[in-house]
């Protein structure tokens, strides 16, 4: 299959800015979180790409920013930008909001996050100065510690996991920008990696654990990519995009078949596509007219699709074509901020 535009699915009215996504490839359904007052969570059928029906959370429950997916337990969590930070729970076989987690007083904007199904935990790195990370038990759904992290760790923005070595990844919204390792076995900090001048704010991030490479994406103009090294957690190159390719803002991986897709917050908004096996820039789609700001990004190897929500109003989700790795297996991991 063609890297191109294949449709484009329009939400209803009040349903704006899907800025926050996660996908269900067992059940074949996706997930966006709104940037409304309350929130929603809008259901999508993959199949036959229509839009489902949606929930609106209670009055307080504002403006949904990342998003994590339990499919074996059966739950969908979305963060929120409130004060104090939030986490909601969805039950998926029912569409239904069952509970909402509270933090504590001044720890707000609930911005990136991270899940460690098999262990039971979930990691919620807060825009905060010092930064904040919280440890979520899924089990109880209760915030079970809480790590600070010193300056110039500041401003979560996005976050990857890499559960193959037991470490989780925060960017900040800095500049430079930063990046904290997480240790998850024992929740400690575990360092930090400065980039380069000009590698600023990273608002988004994807991981490839088994070749053992990150990488993050710049709210600049235009947006570069940042490729990290996991076993020594070192900056090992950078791509900058082309002119009006700018700051990033999603990203969806496929690392069965070597490429990442990242969308920028432009009008409209561009796909940019880049192979991992030489690290550079293939091409990039520019969606048409009023297909702005690609907000959150998904992604369905399988089948062959990804999927971003934009930041428009109402909300839409458009659907690319990307390499069909039809008979392939396959672990999907993404980040979005």
């Amino acid at each position: 299959m063609a890297f191109e535009r294949l449709a484009v699915l329009d939400f209803a009215a009040n349903e704006d800015v899907a800025n926050a996504a996660a996908i269900d490839l067992v059940n074949g359904n996706a997930y966006f979180g709104l940037t409304k007052t309350p929130s929603r969570c809008v259901k999508v059928q993959l199949s036959d790409f229509t839009r489902v029906g949606a929930i609106i959370f209670a009055a307080g429950e504002n403006s949904s920013a990342s998003a994590f997916i339990d499919v074996a337990g059966g739950f969908v969590y979305f963060t929120l930008l409130t004060s104090p930070g939030k986490v909601i729970k969805i039950n998926l076989s029912t569409f239904l909001q069952v509970a909402t987690l509270t933090f504590d007083s001044f720890q707000d904007n609930a911005r990136a996050s991270v899940i460690d199904a098999p262990n039971g935990f979930a990691y919620v790195a807060l825009t905060l100065s010092p930064g904040l990370i919280k440890k979520v038990q899924l089990s109880d759904f209760t915030a079970s510690a809480q790590l600070y992290t010193s300056s110039p760790q500041i401003n979560y923005c996005s976050g990857v996991i890499d559960l193959l070595n037991g470490n989780a990844y925060f960017g900040c919204v800095t500049s430079a920008g930063r990046i904290t390792k997480l240790k998850l076995s024992d929740f400690t900090n575990a360092g930090v990696l400065t980039l380069d001048a000009g590698e600023n704010n990273l608002y988004c991030a994807a991981i490839d654990p088994a070749n053992g490479f990150a990488y993050f994406g710049t709210n600049t103009t235009p947006g570069i990519i940042v490729k990290v090294k996991l076993s020594d957690f070192s900056r090992v190159g950078a791509i900058t995009l082309e002119d009006g390719e700018n700051t990033l803002a999603s990203a969806a991986i496929d690392t069965v078949n070597g490429f990442a897709y990242f969308g920028t917050t432009t009008s409209p908004a561009k796909i940019v596509q880049i192979n991992l096996t030489d690290f550079s820039r293939v091409g990039a789609i520019t969606l048409e007219t009023g297909e702005n700001n690609a907000f959150s990004g998904l992604i369905d190897v399988p089948n062959g699709f990804a999927y971003f929500g934009l930041g428009t109003a109402p909300g839409k989700v458009v659907k690319i074509g990307i390499t069909s790795a039809a008979g392939k297996q396959f672990l999907p991991i993404m980040g979005v901020g």
